[in-house]
């Protein structure tokens, strides 16, 4: 695949990347004639599309907010729900149609209603400080500020519903881990005739805060953070019931610290599903509630082994409960829960996410011939037919029309680039297509073998062909659960650090180990117990694997990796440092017992049951056997793997004499975002990698005078 330009230094921080800026947070009008959708506007920044279906035209209705823009700034809760979703682009955060007219749009966490198709501002609500807003009747929304419920009106007018009752009590929420580990975002689930809400009342108060010293700015600030460490205390729930037309408050259940409220779907006006998972994650249990008669029924329970994986979407259809499963056969398969609490499964596809129902007709995400391919489906829920969309690409997703007749597809191969269209009955429409500024070149693909018998898929970026025998090596590692690195799509391809690092001189290779996702429960459940040793086994096989066929410097091996794929980093210097000589570690996790319970627990257990297997898992006991160049880089407001997990790793290198070089982002958080931060990480990380494997003289000009 060749483009107009080489690839420089400064582009490995573009945001958003070249080629990859696609529609996102798609949604139809409700008579399906429009569809809105955020995409870059200006910069960085994100603004608010319409495409006419009809005259297949696209038009901006709601541009991003400019530099000095009073709109720009954003709420603390903003960042950190971004946080929460990954989401790094600025300008608007996302939107809601309320119907063919009007629309609420976020921008820097502050609501605005607007009307359609022009984008026009309507005046006259309070929306300020309010978050999950949802429609409850012609002029009125319901909404949370965090410590209250609230309804507003057209004239201006709020009313308050229900209050917090004190220091760590929170209404109409989701807690930092259902948030980060279990994928629900909202506290508030309101019923289609908006005359019953349900909603959390959460406990956090027995919660230890978490304190970050904000010394970026100046007096210096202190953030406090509810975070749940492994072993202590969660937060407790309570699930109630209000009904917006009597005022009247109902207490449906309470769940303690030891278990967690996982979803809340109603299946009609007086039914609604409440899910909640026990604090092992071995059992997914399902009630029925009913506010006529305030009855409370066990509709389902599942059993986990080692664990229950939770649906990240399910849906009402009528009737029944539309939703995701592994307990059938350890593959996630699309399944029917009818009132019963009978099952039926739908088809045999591997789902790899439900992405919405319209009607009878459920849109998924499956696995392909192979598990690096993630293919798009329509599904009919009463014949359980189903139809592929977007053949011939590698990955695609999308959005169903209401008609569940069209369908929104996003869709690319590692040699395709990514394209948005509109796919009715099999004839598309095209909306965005995108472009590549620099020359790439596609990956190779690799197979082998893992000790215990399964592929290992992974990905190769190589140098020009006069240049790879005797190359180093470069490991790009995550390795961790829920995570798939090589997977058929044009990002792959557009990995600009690796395509940079292989222009330089080096092989890098991808790896997805075992334990990581997209092969079914099993192959996951390796990491049962204890972190750090499946993972480096199958990453070294891998480095076996590309030094013999590639004939490449055994001497020369590197790695680098954020997050999970930073706590791998480490792992291989300290436990393999015959093989890795330099590594880059992004917000390493350095010792497990200092992270949260929902995602810890559920691979590792209970510390005190599994006491070896954390200690096993940690770095800190290792740190003797590091022998190479070792650079950390971390963001000092980081509020998911906090900072002193750096700090801890560098008191005990003091300790040994071991010389670690840090980085450190004064107002960067897990996921950098800003144009500073990931300028110095590129730059940082990439002339770490290349000067220690011996390829410094690649950098050029470049790297002296950026």
């Amino acid at each position: 695949m060749h483009s107009l330009a080489p690839l420089k230094l400064s582009d490995l921080a573009l945001r958003p990347i070249p080629g990859m800026t696609l529609p996102s947070q798609v949604a139809f009008t409700p008579r399906g004639t429009d569809l809105y959708y955020l995409a870059p506007h200006a910069g960085d920044r994100l603004g608010l599309f319409r495409f006419d279906i009809t005259n297949k035209k696209e038009h901006l209705v709601v541009s991003a907010p400019g530099e000095g823009d009073a709109r720009e700034a954003e709420t603390l809760e903003e960042e950190l729900r971004k946080q929460r979703l990954r989401q790094t682009l600025g300008g608007v955060g996302g939107f809601q149609i309320l119907d063919d007219a009007r629309a609420l749009v976020n921008i820097g966490g502050t609501f605005q209603l607007v009307g359609l198709p022009d984008g026009a501002t309507i005046n006259g609500y309070d929306l300020t400080g309010l978050q999950h807003l949802q429609r409850c009747g012609d002029d009125c929304f319901v909404a949370t500020t965090g410590t209250e419920l609230v309804v507003v009106f057209g004239d201006g007018r709020r009313e308050q519903l229900v209050a917090a009752a004190g220091d760590g009590m929170s209404v109409g929420l989701a807690e930092y881990v259902a948030q980060e580990e279990l994928g629900r975002m909202s506290g508030l689930w309101l019923d289609k005739s908006g005359h019953l809400l349900v909603y959390t009342e959460i406990d956090e108060s027995k919660v230890a805060e978490h304190l970050i010293v904000r010394t970026d700015v100046h007096p210096n600030m202190v953030e406090r953070f509810r975070y749940p460490m492994v072993g202590a205390t969660n937060a407790s729930v309570v699930v109630c019931l209000f009904d917006l037309e009597t005022r009247n408050r109902t207490v449906i259940k309470r769940f303690d610290d030891e278990s967690y409220l996982a979803n809340v779907v109603w299946l009609d006006q007086d039914r609604v599903v409440i899910s909640s998972l026990n604090r092992a994650q071995d059992c997914l249990t399902r009630w029925v509630y009913r506010p006529s008669d305030r009855s409370l029924v066990e509709l389902d329970v599942e059993q986990g082994d080692p664990w229950v994986n939770l649906p990240e979407r399910e849906f009402a259809v009528d009737g029944d409960l539309v939703t995701t499963s592994e307990a059938q056969d350890h593959q996630r398969h699309l399944i029917r829960l009818h009132p019963d609490g009978t099952r039926t499964q739908i088809g045999a596809l591997v789902i790899r996410e439900l992405l919405g129902v319209e009607g009878t007709t459920a849109l998924v995400v499956a696995t392909g011939d192979e598990p690096t391919q993630e293919w798009l489906y329509r599904v009919d829920l009463v014949t359980h037919h189903c139809e592929r969309v977007a053949v011939g690409y590698g990955a695609a997703t999308g959005v169903l029309a209401p008609d569940g007749r069209s369908t929104y597809v996003n869709a690319s191969s590692r040699d395709r680039s990514p394209v948005a269209m509109l796919d009715t009955l099999g004839e598309p429409v095209p909306i965005r297509a995108t472009s590549v500024p620099f020359e790439l070149f596609e990956p190779e693909m690799i197979e082998l073998t893992s000790a215990t018998g399964e592929t290992l898929y992974g990905a190769v970026y190589l140098p020009p062909p006069e240049r790879r025998e005797g190359a180093p090596l470069i490991v790009s590692v995550y390795g961790g659960p829920h995570a798939q690195l090589v997977v058929d799509h044009f990002g792959l391809t557009m990995d600009l650090q690796a395509q940079y690092l292989a222009q330089q001189g080096a092989v890098v290779v991808k790896l997805d180990n075992r334990g990581s996702y997209g092969r079914g429960l099993d192959f996951e459940a390796y990491l049962r117990g204890r972190f750090g040793q499946i993972e480096l086994e199958d990453q070294l096989r891998g480095v076996e694997y590309c030094q013999r066929r590639y004939r490449l410097d055994p001497e020369r091996v590197g790695i680098y990796g954020w997050s999970y794929g930073g706590y791998m980093t480490l792992l291989a210097l300290t436990r393999a440092p015959e093989v890795f000589s330099v590594g880059v570690a992004g917000a390493p996790v350095v010792d497990f017992r200092w992270y949260d319970t929902a995602y810890t627990e559920r691979y590792l257990g209970d510390p005190i049951g599994n006491e070896e297997g954390y200690e096993r898992s940690s770095v800190l006991d290792q740190l003797e056997g590091l022998r190479g160049r070792l650079m950390i880089i971390h963001g000092m407001m980081d509020e998911n793997v906090h900072f002193g997990h750096t700090s801890s790793l560098l008191g005990r290198a003091n300790e040994l004499s071991k010389d670690i070089e840090l980085v450190v982002l004064p107002a960067s958080r897990h996921a950098p975002a800003d144009a500073a931060s990931l300028g110095r990480v590129a730059k940082s990380r990439t002339r770490f990698l290349l000067s220690n494997l011996g390829l410094a003289g690649g950098l050029g000009e470049e790297s002296s005078t950026s």
